[in-house]
């Protein structure tokens, strides 16, 4: 008898090692924010200690920051403050997130009023209610758009949409890969995986294309990379400069339509937030200067991500966690107006969610773009989201010309102001095809200069018609 007590009693002893060894494990997990691996962990002990509030309550977090609301609000109701001050804080955000707004703020207030150490201020509270009443009036002053759960999705994660200015191609990433899919007369073919040139291994990310499509920035290991396409596909991305990439994380590249501007993101230090959007300026000799704050009117103390330059090149989109917000990451638009870029504005809802909203890419007329968001009907993870602008006026128009003498034709083509003189765009044509577009605003007059190795330079008056969509051939002379 004494004998098989003992053995029950090791027994015991060693299942209560086993599980306060794992939950130590998950307990590490949670805090380095490896949700899902704290999760697993956290649903075998569950099978035979569902009561335990603090595992409920780990449970319920985890689940929080996976997206799974209602999965963490059914933890969080077993959980007791006792266990910790920040439940509260927890269900409000839940709340939030499932767009209870009433239920929200009364959580908040509870949060507010609990004495003791607490992980957000009564100021950073106050913050979280202002983003939840900013969410409500914004959704009772719906913008005139149109929302699509955009064809490529799946019940992966699809992010980082980044089209070209005529929309006849959209590069994003999937789970770590990059994919491109074409519009072929006006409906979107099958996606297409790129080649090892930018798919060189697991865990790729496109942070941004030029607007002619014929440059490529990707992220890797927290720096900026840049790829030109070549004959026939993308040439291996080389690592920008020490102007650009510090010994930080860098992320999200937009590059103006005249090649002069060029922004990103980086949590350096010199920063107003977390991560702030920086920029740099092109140099006579060609290269990017050291890059710049953009300073406290763009960034807010909290993190900007996934810039975008228009076409117009004086309308900066980006993603903030900042400024007059409806929840996570909302995207916002400021305009250069004489040297300066003026007060943020917020794209409102539904362009905007309580969830968050990043990777905002616009074709040249203004009216249709693209982003990637977590919403009630996504398919998987985050989807890609496209949305048509009816309320935006059309501000240019895409022209579509080839360079082709008996064979395709690498040039530059530049375009001029004929009025003010300055350049309006440069632009280079696809080396394996000639191809290339333009974007010009219908009320101007421009010159237009092309430029080949090889050829006499192409020096005429632009002409078109915004009615015709026919490609233009341009003849250049050789020397």
């Amino acid at each position: 008898m004494i004998k098989q007590i003992t053995i029950t009693i090791l027994f015991f002893c060693l299942g209560f090692y086993i599980y306060a060894q794992n939950i130590s494990e998950a307990d590490k997990q949670l805090k380095d924010e490896n949700y899902l691996s704290a999760l697993t962990i956290y649903k075998q002990a569950y099978q035979t200690d569902s009561l335990n509030k603090e595992l409920n309550f780990k449970m319920g977090v985890c689940n929080f920051y996976l997206k799974n609301y209602d999965t963490a609000e059914n933890h969080l109701l077993k959980s007791s403050s006792k266990v910790s001050l920040e439940l509260f804080r927890y269900k409000a955000a839940i709340a939030f997130a499932k767009m209870k707004f009433k239920k929200a703020i009364n959580f908040y207030n509870a949060y507010k009023l609990i004495a003791g150490k607490k992980e957000l201020t009564n100021e950073q509270v106050t913050r979280e209610v202002e983003k939840i009443k900013f969410a409500q009036i914004a959704m009772q002053n719906k913008r005139n758009v149109t929302l699509q759960n955009f064809k490529v999705n799946t019940t992966k994660t699809e992010e980082t949409p980044q089209v070209i200015a005529d929309e006849s191609l959209l590069y994003y990433t999937v789970n770590g890969k990059i994919y491109s899919i074409a519009k072929v007369q006006n409906s979107f073919d099958t996606p297409k995986l790129l080649s090892k040139n930018i798919n060189a291994s697991e865990n790729e990310k496109i942070a941004g294309v030029s607007t002619d499509g014929q440059t490529m920035y990707l992220i890797r290991n927290g720096d900026i990379y840049e790829s030109q396409m070549g004959l026939d596909d993308w040439e291996e991305p080389i690592k920008m400069g020490s102007n650009i990439n510090s010994e930080y994380n860098e992320s999200g590249v937009t590059v103006s339509l005249d090649n002069k501007m060029l922004f990103f993101v980086s949590d350096r230090p010199s920063g107003f937030g977390g991560k702030d959007l920086y920029k740099a300026l092109r140099l006579p000799n060609g290269k990017w200067s050291r890059a710049l704050n953009m300073g406290p009117i763009v960034n807010s103390t909290e993190d900007e991500e996934t810039p975008f330059i228009h076409s117009d090149r004086k309308t900066l989109y980006f993603s903030s966690k900042g400024h007059q917000n409806m929840g996570g990451y909302d995207i916002f638009k400021s305009k250069l107006e004489n040297g300066i870029w003026s007060e943020p504005e917020n794209l409102k809802y539904p362009v905007n969610s309580v969830d968050d909203e990043l990777y905002y890419s616009v074709i040249a007329s203004g009216k249709i773009a693209y982003f990637s968001s977590c919403r009630p009907d996504t398919k998987g993870g985050a989807d890609i989201y496209k949305v048509v602008l009816k309320d935006e006026f059309a501000q240019f128009h895409v022209l579509k010309g080839i360079i082709n003498q008996n064979k395709p034709i690498a040039a530059k083509i530049t375009l001029i102001d004929s009025e003010s003189k300055k350049v309006n765009g440069i632009y280079k044509s696809n080396t394996n095809t000639g191809k290339f577009i333009m974007l010009v605003d219908p009320e101007k007059n421009y010159n237009i200069i092309i430029e080949a190795d090889g050829f006499q330079s192409y020096t005429n008056t632009l002409e078109f018609d915004v009615n015709n969509t026919d490609r233009v051939n341009y003849q250049l002379d050789k020397k």
